[in-house]
């Protein structure tokens, strides 16, 4: 029996919003496939060290946004053709993802310092260790880490002072320019004008923290969408039921 009234405005209302989640998850999906295989970001998890973990998170987010898509697409369907069990599916798989993206970001908030220590000995290790000229790939994501952060090493230009390759790199300097940062001492490294002071952790942090208000309101946005989407289909479910319990038993 097909929902009238208000109930039918509920019904296209979930549709619409289930359609925008299956849009959310197509976003996200998106990005987790261009983190994944974009070249420049690619280089910056070089640079970081920590692969493992970076691959890791992308895959995470790869598969929170085929999920999303999922969901969107139950939801679309449990509308349209006004079942209950798929509004169910898709009430459940939603209140997890709900809970899993609370559960990460508190994570995340609460060892944000864990996280950036993890990311400064990464980037440390890469400066000191993997820096070289026989290692090409990490080199040129280093130099254009640095280039385009405006940094100098891990936690500053004295890292280079222990690194395998010896010296510093010209793509510390804040105009660059073949032998730029040659033959510095490294005792007067830190006071160089020419040679930018900032860690590259730091910047990578700062940056991301100048992008926190996009970041939080992209957040609240899908976590709008997600219990609107939640309470639109249990007043659908609800009004399904009573719908069929009408036709069952007609007064």
């Amino acid at each position: 029996m097909a929902v009238t009234g208000c109930v039918a405005c509920v019904k296209y209302l979930m549709f619409a919003f289930n359609f925008l989640f299956w849009l959310c998850g197509c976003a996200l999906l998106g990005v987790g496939l261009w983190l994944c295989f974009e070249p420049n970001v690619q280089q910056y998890a070089q640079a970081s060290g920590d692969l493992q973990e970076y691959y890791i998170a992308v895959y995470v987010l790869i598969g929170i946004g085929g999920l999303m898509m999922l969901v969107g697409f139950l939801g679309c369907c449990g509308a349209c053709m006004e079942n209950t069990v798929l509004l169910g599916m898709f009430f459940t798989f939603l209140l997890l993802i709900c809970v899993a993206e609370v559960g990460g970001g508190i994570w995340c908030y609460l060892n944000r310092e864990k996280l950036k220590s993890i990311v400064e000995e990464g980037m440390l290790s890469t400066v000191q260790q993997a820096y070289a000229e026989d290692n090409s790939v990490i080199m040129t994501a280093v130099d254009n880490m640095q280039r385009q952060l405006k940094c100098c090493g891990a936690t500053g230009p004295s890292d280079w002072q222990q690194s395998a390759y010896g010296t510093v790199p010209d793509s510390c300097c804040k105009e660059e320019a073949e032998g730029c940062a040659q033959g510095i001492a490294f005792q007067a490294i830190t006071s160089l004008l020419t040679i930018n002071q900032d860690g590259c952790a730091t910047a990578l942090f700062n940056m991301l923290e100048d992008n926190a208000v996009l970041v939080a309101g992209l957040a609240i946005g899908i976590g709008a969408v997600q219990l609107l989407g939640m309470l639109f289909s249990l007043c659908l479910c609800c009004a399904i039921r009573r719908a069929d319990r009408e036709k069952s038993y007609p007064i």
